[in-house]
C-alpha cells in the first residue's frame, strides 16, 4: 500500500457491514435493561431479557423460556445477530442453512444412521468426516507432494495410503480332506469341486459346475 503524500487527505475506509465498528455508526434506540443499542437490532418482539449478573452470554430469553446461548458483545450485552450485526442477507443465510441440512440428511441416509444412533459421538464424527471427505483425502495425500520430506518418508507415506485405501484382507478357511492316499483317491469329481469352492469362495451354492476333462 502506497504511503499518502504530505498534506494529502486520506478518507478512512467504511467499516464492513455487520461488524461491531459498523454497528457503532448506526442510529440507536433505548431498550429497558440494555440502554442504547443499534436501531437495526434483531430483538424478537416477544422476548424478555436476562438482567442478572454478567455471565458472558447474550441476555435474550426467547418466548419458549430458553436463553440465547451465544456469547454477548461487551458493547451491548447482546450477541452479534441480536444486536443487528452479522450477515444481512437473510434469504441467502436461509438458503445456506437449508443446503447444509440437506447435506447432513443425505450423509445420514448414506451411513444408515437413524434417530437412535444420531446422538452417538462416533456416528456424528462419521457424518462430519463424510461432509469433509475431500479435505481428508487431500490431507492424507499432501505429504506425497512435500518436497521437504525425504524419499524414505514419502515411501512410507505412500505405503500407509495404500494400506488405508486398499487394505489387505485375510480369510481363514477350514476344509476337511481325507488323511490318507486311499481317501484322496476315492474323492469324486463333485467332492473335489466342493472342496475347491470352499477354498475359493467359501460357498458352493454359487459355484459353476465344471465337467471333468
Amino acid at each position: 500500500m502506497e504511503e499518502p503524500l504530505e498534506g494529502e487527505v486520506v478518507e478512512a475506509e467504511s467499516p464492513r457491514e455487520g461488524t461491531l465498528a459498523w454497528l457503532a455508526l448506526q442510529p440507536t434506540v433505548e431498550v429497558d435493561g440494555l440502554g442504547l443499542i443499534p436501531a437495526c437490532h434483531r430483538l424478537p418482539a416477544d422476548c424478555t431479557l436476562y438482567l442478572g449478573d454478567d455471565d458472558g452470554r447474550c441476555r435474550v430469553i426467547h418466548s419458549t423460556g430458553e436463553r440465547c446461548r451465544a456469547t454477548r458483545t461487551h458493547s451491548y450485552g447482546l450477541c452479534m445477530p441480536h444486536a443487528g450485526g452479522g450477515a444481512r442477507d437473510h434469504a441467502a443465510m436461509g438458503a445456506l442453512g437449508a443446503a447444509q441440512r440437506a447435506r447432513l440428511r443425505t450423509a445420514r441416509l448414506t451411513l444408515g444412521l437413524g434417530s437412535r444412533t444420531a446422538a452417538d459421538p462416533r456416528q456424528v464424527l462419521r457424518v462430519a468426516a463424510l461432509a469433509r471427505s475431500q479435505e481428508i483425502a487431500d490431507a492424507v495425500l499432501s505429504p506425497l507432494d512435500d518436497d521437504d520430506l525425504g524419499s524414505v518418508t514419502r515411501q512410507r507415506t505412500a505405503l500407509a495410503v495404500l494400506d488405508a485405501a486398499f487394505p489387505q484382507q485375510q480369510v481363514t478357511v477350514t476344509v476337511d480332506v481325507p488323511q490318507d492316499e486311499a481317501g484322496v483317491a476315492g474323492l469324486s469329481w463333485q467332492d473335489m469341486q466342493a472342496l475347491a469352492a470352499q477354498l475359493l469362495e467359501g460357498d458352493t451354492t454359487e459355484t459353476q459346475s465344471l465337467n471333468p476333462a
